[in-house]
């Protein structure tokens, strides 16, 4: 294609894309009811010559949903025929009929290129029509309707000549781009540029509970977000979607905030959809408006499956005193470990544990007795913004305690899951050790495989994914990085009296290196790393946000650094990270948040594994 050509085809794109825009994106959006697309073009779909399928035309798009522009047909990317597309293994019938493929790339609303990848050595002369349309007023109909089925009929499908597995990288140039953007504060819809591995985790039927494993950067929050989404749009088939809502359940309020916009803009601002952390999702079982502080347990007790059923057994028995019976009334009998006639328990150990705990006022200001507090206020009264629950997506699973996973059981009405974590990235003693013993707790059928893994990399290069792999076991130290280019990571000793200087110089050097993106301090120590930006004229712009010269900088402690990426983060005292069970989660998690460069200050012996190259 000449130049001239593709700069005459993209403007033909751009005014197919106006055209859909408007179409498809209402004045205003309701609150109940379907999906609402944002209005913007994936791409296109060349076929190797015109199939009765699609009126006797050759070509089709695929948007954020459905619609028919005069004949010209835009197929949602939650409907079965946009594998075509995605290049998934659940194959439609007109994949094996796919020439070209074509893949828009946006900034913001704008479609400012695409790019072409032949699928086919059939590629017709002119694969795409041009064409001139008229987009007649958009359709009013009840929201609570799906549009029309478009008359696609399942046909056998022949036998596909290739078999797509994780090695494919699709729209590869637009990925590279796309990674090498500057990273923004919420996670942005990569459906243009979702790989194939993605899409068939997002596209499992609602019904189906599953466990997706993956190292950081494999695209485990972008399966969580976008899944949500598939489970909701309108466009999704049937049999695979659901009646009630959906819960996306985080670590973190960051994590919330980071892809609640994604999910919003991929469903139209839906309620079927809610987004929550864990710390969250008690606090509005308990409608509490301050988070309880410390850590999230003591001792495995804290957070042990056998509290849930004392709360059980235990409310009954205080109902016949108490005719309505609140949180503090059900907490006290277990304090008390009950009456003598009807003791919660007769086991010493649990007697013990019962008979230590805080007041009630002091335990709900403690974050080691929110799950027991949460729980028990679940069991007397439930939030009716959480009922309805149907499927719940669990990302950083790996941090969910005992008693948390028979709160989100008792929560979820249909025992319908999507578990996502890395269990090298535990960070607790108190979790379960292997995803067997969560699917025990849960008692929940999954798939098979039981575990899906999500094997390459895409956020952090190869350089920076070799040095954080050293901390995990020998096993699991392979690195498949789709970046396999960037700068080594930064390892600078300091002393005590050169670390305030060595902080603030990384910090200002990295901003410079990435003006328009993200920079981070992820240290055990916030309040000391915060001490020396504001002596070097930092200010505090917001929790955790400092700002110079128009400049910003996150600082976070390791735990509130799950599930973000920034583009470029600077690692303090790696020897003071909490560890579990011999192993280095929180810091292995601190290593993998960048997506271009790391730095390393320390002051202290590095651990063993980041000495030598092992």
């Amino acid at each position: 294609m000449t130049l001239n050509q593709k700069s005459l085809d993209l403007e033909d794109e751009r005014t197919t894309q106006k055209r859909y825009r408007s179409k498809v994106r209402p004045k205003s959006v309701g609150t109940r009811g379907p999906a609402v697309s944002y209005g913007a073009l994936l791409g296109r779909i060349a076929l190797r010559g015109p199939n009765e399928l699609l009126g006797g035309h050759g070509d089709f798009y695929i948007g954020e949903s459905y619609a028919n522009l005069d004949g010209v047909r835009v197929f949602s990317w939650a409907a079965p025929v946009a594998c075509t597309f995605f290049r998934g293994s659940q194959h439609h019938e007109l994949c094996h009929e796919v020439a070209l493929i074509r893949a828009f790339e946006h900034q913001g609303e704008n479609l400012v290129d695409f790019h072409d990848e032949p699928m086919s050595d059939q590629v017709p002369a002119e694969p795409f029509r041009k064409r001139t349309l008229r987009v007649p007023a958009a359709p009013r109909r009840p929201a609570k309707l799906r549009p029309p089925a478009p008359p696609m009929p399942r046909q056998p499908a022949p036998p596909v000549a290739e078999t797509i597995t994780t090695t494919t990288v699709r729209a590869e140039a637009m990925l590279r781009a796309q990674l090498a953007a500057p990273r923004t504060r919420s996670l942005a819809p990569v459906l243009a540029t979702l790989q194939p591995d993605q899409y068939d985790l997002v596209t499992v039927p609602a019904m189906d509970s599953m466990i997706i494993e993956g190292q950081p950067g494999t695209g485990k929050t972008i399966v969580a977000s976008h899944r949500a989404a598939y489970l909701v749009s309108r466009d999704t088939p049937p049999e695979n979607t659901l009646d009630g809502s959906v819960l996306v359940v985080g670590p973190t309020a960051a994590y919330s905030h980071h892809v609640r916009d994604v999910i919003n803009r991929l469903t139209g601002g839906s309620d079927r959809v809610r987004v929550l952390s864990l710390p969250e999702l008690m606090m509005t079982i308990l409608d509490m408006e301050k988070p309880p502080a410390g850590e999230i347990s003591r001792t495995s007790q804290d957070v042990d499956e056998n509290l849930a059923r004392f709360v059980r057994a235990a409310i009954p028995h205080v109902r016949k005193k108490v005719l309505h019976p609140g949180c503090i009334d059900v907490y006290n009998h277990l304090r008390r470990n009950g009456t003598g006639d009807h003791p919660v328990t007769r086991d010493p150990k649990w007697m013990g544990y019962l008979y230590g705990l805080p007041t009630a006022s002091d335990a709900l200001a403690q974050r080691a007795h929110t799950p027991l507090m949460a729980t028990i206020q679940w069991e007397i009264q439930k939030p009716p913004t959480l009922t309805g629950v149907e499927h719940i997506i669990v990302d950083e699973a790996q941090d969910v305690t005992a008693l948390e996973w028979h709160l989100l059981a008792s929560i979820n009405e249909a025992d319908a899951w999507t578990v996502i974590g890395d269990l090298n990235q535990r960070r607790s003693d108190h979790t379960k050790a292997t995803w067997q013993e969560v699917v025990g707790l849960l008692d929940i059928p999954v798939g098979d495989p039981p575990i899906r893994r999500l094997e390459r990399g895409y956020r952090s290069t190869r350089p920076i994914l070799e040095y954080a792999n050293r901390l995990l076991p020998a096993a699991d130290r392979s690195v498949l990085a789709f970046q396999q280019d960037g700068p080594q990571p930064v390892v600078e000793k300091c002393s005590r009296t050169t670390l305030d200087t060595a902080l603030v110089s990384q910090v200002k050097r990295l901003n410079a290196a990435y003006p328009k993106g993200t920079v981070a301090v992820i240290t055990a120590d916030p309040e000391a790393a915060e001490t020396r930006l504001r002596r070097a004229g930092w200010a505090r712009v917001r929790a955790g946000v400092w700002e110079r010269t128009q400049r910003e900088v996150t600082v976070t402690h390791p735990d509130g650094a799950r599930g973000l990426e920034f583009d470029g983060v600077v690692v303090v005292e790696p020897a003071d990270f909490p560890q579990n069970l011999g192993r280095q989660g929180p810091l292995y998690t601190a290593l993998t948040r960048p997506n271009r460069e790391l730095v390393v200050l320390h002051t202290k012996p590095l651990p063993d594994k980041l000495r030598v190259v092992s």
